[in-house]
Order: C-alpha cells, then structure tokens, then sequence
C-alpha cells in the first residue's frame, strides 16, 4: 500500500522542472517517484532524500560532490544521473537526485518474487554488475553498498547498478538509519567494512559476491543473528561455499577472500565470471518484476507522451490536457531506453523565433493552424499555416477604415492594382518565408539532429577498460560480449574490433569487441609426487613456466618431490577440467620429507619394551643390545647412542644397551689353603660359601663350582678339606 506521506506528493514540482507524478517505493534515507522531465519531456525518477538529511552540511557538502562524480559516469550498465538539486517544501531543504527511470523493480524484488535464479541468470547479473564496477573503478569511484535493492532493471531485463555516492554521502553523515533495518549494507558488508577500514574497489567485488550467492542459495552467507555478530563473522575466515554453486564456486571463492589483495579487481573478476560461463547452460531470461503495474505504466506513459515538442507556442501544459502522441513519435523516456538521448528542446520550437533573429524573415513565418492551407509554386504542397505579420503588416493591420478610406486620406489612388500585380508580393513573402524555414530547419538539424562522425581508433592489442573508455570518448556504444582464447594474449585484452580502425562511424553506434579470455587451455601436467627435476620438464614440455618454487617438510611425499603445482598470483586458476591457459605461471610446493624427530627423554633406566614403545611413538626404531652392570637390574636400559631432545630423521635407528646385570666371575683357586683361608678368600671375591666338607684347619682340595668357573656375583660355593 502507497504511503499517504508519499501520495501527498504527487503532482509536486521539484526546481520548478521535475513534477511527481506516482510514487514507486521508500527507503531509510530517500522516497523514490516516477517523475516527468517537464523542459526535456521525458520519463525520470526523482529520489527525494529525508528532510533531516538537509539540516547536515557535511552530508549536503559530500552530497554535490558525489553526485557530480556520479553525473560523470557513462556506461550501460550505471543509472544515469541527470541531475541533482535542493528544493523547499514546508520551509524546509529538501535534497533530491533525479535520475533515468528504470520499470523493471530491482533484484530485490526479483529475488522476494521468484526465490532464486539459475547459475547461468546468476552469472548474468554477475557479469553485467562487474563491468559497472570496473567502469566506476577506473574512474576512481567506490560504490560501498552493492545489495539487491541498488541492482535495478528497465522492461527489456538489462540490469543497471544505482546510488553510486551516496552510501558515501550517507556513511560521512550524523544521519542515523531507523533501529532494526539491518542491512542492506551490513548484509553485504566486506570484512573492510566490518573493520572500518580505507575501501576500495575489492570491497565492492566481495559484496558483489555475496549478493551472488544469495541469488543462487537464495541466503546471504556468514550471517549472523546480529548485527554485530555478522560483522564479526566476516573478519574470521575466508568464504567457503558447496557445490551447490556449481561452476560458480572456484570464482566467487576466490573473490570471497578475507584479505583484500587476495581478491580479483573488478574487471578481473568479469573475466573469471566469463571463464565460468563456458561451463554453464544458456541463461532463461531474468524474471523481471514490474515497478508499476500494467494499468498504472499505461496511465504514466500517457501522460509522459503527451508532453510534444511543440506546446501552443511554449506555453506550459497542464498534465491533464496533454495531446496525444501520433505512433510514429517516442516519449524521451522511451528513447533513452533504446539507447538514444532525448534531445533538448530548446530552439527547436517557433516561439524560440521571438527574439526576431533575423528582421527580413520575421514578415512571414509560417505557423501551423487547424483551419488554414497554402500551397506554394516553389515549394509544392505545404502543410496549413498561418503568416506572422512583420512590424509592417501588423501597423496597417491596426488602422482602421477600408483601404480606400486610408488611401484617400493620404492622397494615395485608390486604384486597385493588376491580379498579378497582387500575387508578386505574396509569392516574394511566401519565398521569405520558405526560405526561412529551410535555413532554421538546416540549423536545427546541424545543431541538434545531426550526429557526428569519427574514425574509429585502433584498439586492437588494448586492454578492455581502455578501449573501451577510448571508445565511449567518442560517443559509441561498446559492446564486449564475444570473447575467444588466443596464444600470446592476457585475459582481457581486445583481440579483434567491428568497425575496422580508421572506418568511419556515427556517434552512438555500437563498436563490437572481441576479448581475450587468456591463452589456449592445456591439460595441467600430474607433476605431484614427481621429483622436482622431472615436474620442471613436464610443465615446461606443456608451455607453462614454473615460478617460485617453495620448500616445506611433509610427512606424505618423499624429499625433493613435489608437493602441490598452482597458478601464481594474479595468473588464471585450473579450470574443472584440470585445464589451465598456456603460459601460466605455476608455483611449485617442493618437499623436504617429514619433519625431524626428537629422542624422547626417560629411555635410560627403563625397561626395554618401555623404550621401544616411546620410540614407536615418534617413528623411531631401536636396535636392542645387551651389557653387564654392576648398577642397573637385567633387562633394563644401560644407555643410548643418542642423547634426549637430539632431531634425527623420521623412521631413524637408536642403540640401546640392556643390562644384564653384574657381569660373572671366576672361581679362584684356593686349593692348598686351609678351609678357614678359602672361605675368606672366596667372600672376598663376592661368592660365598655354603660349607665345609672335613676340618676347617685341613687343606682345601677341591670347590664346587670348580676353580675357574664363571658364576654370577653371590654363587655359593663348597669346600672340600683333607682329613
């Protein structure tokens, strides 16, 4: 339903030109109407901005400003400003911005109505987006607000990107938006905006992809339930989307990087969106929604044709007397739909004649009138007309009396002149008045009909932002729809031009571009796993170049083979099909083998399985060999060939000493000694004794275990004595 505030308006006339004629939708900062052009005749819509906008100098000071820049921009795919004022109503300032008037709603609406779009309406949108973007970019313009609301359509489904300035404008204002619209912009928002940081043009590229997307998923990611939460969720990581996306998904994750250098420019990103289409199905038309209904465009588009060139000498018509328009003319708006500007009306009518430019045709001009006819010998058939009397005609017009009576008077005979002595000075002011017209219909047609003709520049070999901003320099109409592979090219560089260079051509044709989209595909070589010398003769072999060549530990691929092979910075990405454009240049990832290993601390003193088990743990092995200690119990570490906390390679052998306890000794030889004497001899050497076979006092002839026999420390030992 209309708002009554809006309805209130209509009929108002802004600057004393725009008059409202229907409202087509409000906003947080600005009402939008469907207006008339009443000096140029032509359809506008004017967005009328919120009075307490005008009370902020700063913004109406960023307002002009931006809306000049804005009023500069030329491309197809940018709402042409036409014009900005500020007027008063209620002794209020009132900003406002009139700009072309587009019927076919916006994204906003397409997407409320119709859900989502296909991938192939997707990349429609996408491409036609990127190349506003680019335009704006060149020219230094960042838009900041990239949301479906600000895509807007005319019938014909061409798609035209609005309000470059003003989230600028609005962003340097006290104005504050009414609490719980969350954003069209914070929806959109780049993980720079969240941060409050310096913009650039890759700010708008990630709202752009966002917006994407949504048209694809029909949801915004990284959103949160908040505000803040949203914002907060864009500054963690990078946009990672599913295969949902299809063909889209490589591209627009890559213009959906945290950081902004990792992201393409704008025209970069076109040319990607391009590459993707190869891939994609041909697109339905969009499924535009009307701005007003069929009957309400009816009623509107009468009332715009109705305004003609020529109305009743110059005098202003009222809206509900216009005269209907005859089928071979178009209404202003009409014709800047098509592509045509609406010429100024200014001259072209006869009250323009007033000011008697030249005095000797101002005796017969002639003016068309319902009732009259003349025909001229000279000219043939002329269409009904009336005669403006010179100063001459008019003063003997005024008198009053016959022309005898005025003659008399004046001692003139009265006598009436031959017929043909009649027609002489009709048929001379009919000449006049001929020729005047020819000569104003030379001069309308020179100056505002005619059209300029140029050679057309060579813009082969150039790259496409700057053929075509040489081109629209010139007046043409660019369009860069075909594009092909070619050796030897960059993406986005102009292969081929239609008109030739030097040919001549109208301002407002069209000069078709044919675009590089790189150099031909070739199958990206399986240099993975590869050693690096074999990987460098296979790309080189498939005309790539390799570029830096980074070193890294890896615990799957073996010492200098290579890891990973991608396109460089800048260079275009492995395509689905593992294709990539010859002469890319491909980084290699080279490996230096697993990581190194630490000796784990606490092997010496522990028990062999123990050890073992702690060197499994990091890959290592153990080779197990056994010693005698006279400190440490068998079976348990002695020692290592490696200290704790030493690096060696993965998979690495360590040597272990177990112990195996005290080492044995050698029964001595006590035979011959008293039995007292042995037994104190053998204690002393570690053995003891179990016993004394005969008198202690006798002669020791024999021990058991025998003398020289190994036996652990602490073997009991027998003697034998003589009786």
């Amino acid at each position: 339903m209309t708002s009554p505030r809006l309805t209130d308006e209509t009929g108002r006339v802004l600057g004393g030109r725009y008059r409202l004629v229907a409202p087509v939708g409000t906003g947080t900062s600005s009402r939008v109407f469907l207006a008339i052009d009443l000096q140029l005749k032509r359809r506008v819509a004017v967005k009328l901005l919120h009075a307490a906008l005008a009370e902020d100098q700063a913004f109406l000071q960023r307002f002009r400003a931006e809306a000049r820049a804005a009023g500069a921009l030329n491309h197809p795919n940018i709402v042409a400003v036409f014009d900005w004022g500020e007027d008063t109503a209620q002794g209020a300032l009132v900003p406002y911005l009139v700009t072309e008037y587009l019927g076919g709603g916006s994204l906003r609406s397409m997407l409320d109505h119709s859900g989502v779009l296909s991938q192939s309406q997707t990349l429609v949108v996408g491409l036609q987006t990127a190349r506003a973007l680019a335009h704006a970019h060149l020219r230094g313009l960042v838009h900041r607000d990239v949301k479906p609301g600000n895509l807007l359509f005319d019938e014909e489904g061409r798609l035209r990107l609005a309000d470059f300035g003003l989230a600028r404008a609005l962003a340097e204002a006290s104005w504050t938006e009414p609490s719980g619209s969350m954003a069209g912009s914070t929806r959109y928002a780049s993980p720079e905006q969240a941060l409050g940081r310096r913009l650039d043009g890759r700010s708008d590229v990630y709202s752009l992809t966002l917006l994407l997307v949504e048209c694809v998923t029909g949801q915004v990611p990284l959103m949160g339930e908040t505000t803040a939460s949203t914002l907060a969720l864009r500054t963690q990581s990078d946009l990672e989307l599913d295969t949902s996306l299809g063909g889209l998904r490589s591209v627009l994750e890559r213009a959906g990087r945290l950081d902004p250098t990792d992201r393409p420019e704008a025209a970069e990103f076109e040319i990607s969106l391009m590459a993707a289409a190869e891939e994609l199905a041909r697109p339905e038309p969009l499924p535009i929604v009307l701005t007003l209904g069929v009957a309400e465009q009816t009623a509107e588009l009468r009332q715009v044709s109705g305004l003609g060139l020529i109305q009743n000498l110059g005098a202003e018509p009222e809206l509900g007397s216009l005269p209907e328009q005859t089928d071979s003319e178009q209404s202003g708006a009409e014709q800047f739909e098509l592509g045509i500007q609406p010429l100024p009306q200014e001259g072209l009518a006869y009250p323009g004649l007033a000011a008697d430019p030249e005095p000797q045709f101002a005796t017969a001009i002639p003016i068309a009138s319902d009732d009259q006819a003349f025909a001229d010998p000279a000219f043939g058939a002329t269409s009904a007309a009336t005669t403006v009397a010179g100063p001459a005609t008019v003063l003997a017009s005024g008198q009053h009396g016959s022309p005898g009576e005025h003659a008399q008077g004046s001692g003139v005979s009265t006598e009436k002149p031959p017929r043909s002595a009649r027609k002489k000075p009709r048929t001379r002011t009919l000449v006049a008045a001929g020729c005047a017209v020819l000569i104003l219909a030379l001069a309308g047609w020179w100056f505002f009909i005619r059209v300029p003709v140029h050679a057309v520049p060579d813009l082969i070999g150039l790259n496409l932002n700057v053929a075509t901003a040489q081109a629209q320099d010139l007046g043409y109409l660019v369009d860069s729809s075909t594009k092909d592979r070619q050796d030897g090219t960059v993406a986005g560089q102009v292969l081929a031009q239609t008109p030739a260079p030097d040919e001549s051509l109208a301002e407002g044709s069209t000069v078709q571009l044919t675009v590089s989209l790189g150099a031909t595909l070739t199958p990206l070589p399986a240099v993975v796993g590869l050693p690096e010398p074999e990987a460098l003769a296979a790309l080189e072999a498939a005309g790539l170049a390799v570029g830096a060549v980074t070193r890294s530990m890896n615990e799957e691929v073996a010492k200098d083979a290579v890891i990973t092979a991608t396109s460089a910075a800048g260079q275009e990405p492995v395509n689905a099909q593992g294709e990539i454009p010859r002469g890319t240049v491909v980084d290699l990832a080279v490996s230096d083998g697993p990581a190194p290993r630490v000796v784990p601390d606490g092997l010496v003193g522990a028990p062999v399985d123990q050890a073992r088990a702690a060197l499994a743990a990091v890959q290592l092995e153990a080779a197990v060999n056994e010693d005698y200690s006279e400190t440490v119990p068998p079976g348990y570490i002695i020692s290592s060939n490696k200290e704790p906390g030493t690096e060696v390679p993965r998979g690495y052998t360590l040597t272990l000493i177990m112990s195996k306890g005290p080492a044995p000794i050698a029964v001595p030889d006590v035979r011959n000694l008293s039995g007292s004497a042995a037994a104190a001899q053998l204690e002393s050497q570690g053995l003891a004794v179990s016993g004394i076979e005969g008198p202690p006092s006798g002669l020791v002839l024999q021990t058991d275990p025998t003398p020289g026999e190994l036996v652990p420390r602490g073997t009991a030992v027998r003697i034998f004595t003589k009786q």
